[in-house]
């Protein structure tokens, strides 16, 4: 079932703002979470806390869980491709290709989510406005990692198809999420986070070690925001975005985050601003004011 959506109002703006201020600070967390956990076990603990948190809420409202085969279906699916494969194949690209380069191939995702949505609703159709918003966002994207890329140069093959692959996971889960509009959103998340646990936490226990001794208080305060802000608040945030303005509206965050991850990172360590960075946000911006004429 397909719920209706609407053309992108400020308010909605501000909400993907939201969105991509706090996943992009989740850059900047992982790095600290970095000197004490491995990058599956982070992306581990970063699912289990924010469903954990999702599940408490949504029993303290007292807010139905999702039934029927169908639904629980899409949930599952969603949980794979919306954490724990690109979680997985980012960490592991990122072994091979620089983190400017990581952004590009993830930004790409939004021209995938453009194209699965025009042939999987009838509301989300492709219009010149809609590539238009798309492309100038990601000249936005472009502009802002230019230079890094020029400096770190390209990675190899395996590594940008395995990022590759993570932002077209991102974006197929954003349309298929649509199938879980009409269901209740605390619990729909707290589910859908807690899905990607099944998939995430062999694996971390294969891979890795998930609970190593002598963590310090910096790590666990980053896993905390990255399950309680990114993870749990993020995801309850982008069902109702897609919920309200569809999938392709909510990819434009792809194009947010390395944004914001380059402005949280500035202000952490007291850098200026370039003159970069404010020339990727207003095209961004002016991408998303495209996308949103175009809905």
């Amino acid at each position: 079932m397909l719920t209706a959506i609407r053309r992108p109002t400020p308010f909605d703006v501000s909400k993907l703002l939201f969105v991509g201020a706090i996943w992009g600070g989740a850059f900047l967390f992982v790095s600290i979470a970095l000197n004490d956990f491995e990058p599956v076990s982070i992306a581990t603990w970063r699912v289990s806390l924010g469903a954990l948190v999702l599940l408490l809420i949504a029993v303290v409202i007292g807010q139905p869980f999702p039934r029927g085969f169908r639904n629980w279906r899409f949930i599952f699916i969603v949980g794979f491709l919306n954490s724990a494969v690109p979680f997985f194949l980012i960490s592991w690209g990122q072994q091979f290709i620089s983190s400017a380069e990581s952004a590009i191939l993830v930004a790409m995702g939004t021209f995938v989510s453009l194209l699965l949505s025009h042939f999987s609703s009838e509301d989300e159709r492709i219009n010149k406005s809609r590539v238009v918003g798309v492309a100038v966002g990601f000249v936005g994207v472009l502009v802002l990692v230019f230079w890094d890329l020029v400096e770190s140069g390209t990675g190899n093959l395996w590594g940008q198809l395995a990022v590759m692959a993570a932002g077209c996971s991102y974006a197929t889960s954003a349309v298929i999420s649509r199938r879980l509009t009409h269901l209740p959103m605390i619990s729909t998340s707290a589910v859908t986070a807690a899905s990607a646990c099944l998939y995430l936490v062999p694996l971390a226990f294969l891979l890795e070690d998930p609970l190593p001794a002598g963590v310090a208080t910096s790590s666990i305060v980053a896993l905390v925001y990255l399950g309680v802000m990114a993870t749990a608040l993020g995801f309850t945030l982008r069902f109702f975005i897609i919920r309200a303005n569809g999938a392709v509206f909510m990819s434009l965050v792809g194009y947010l985050v390395p944004l914001f991850g380059v402005i949280w990172s500035g202000l952490y360590f007291a850098d200026t601003v370039r003159l970069q960075t404010i020339l990727s946000l207003s095209l961004i911006m002016l991408g998303i004011a495209i996308t949103r004429q175009g809905s």
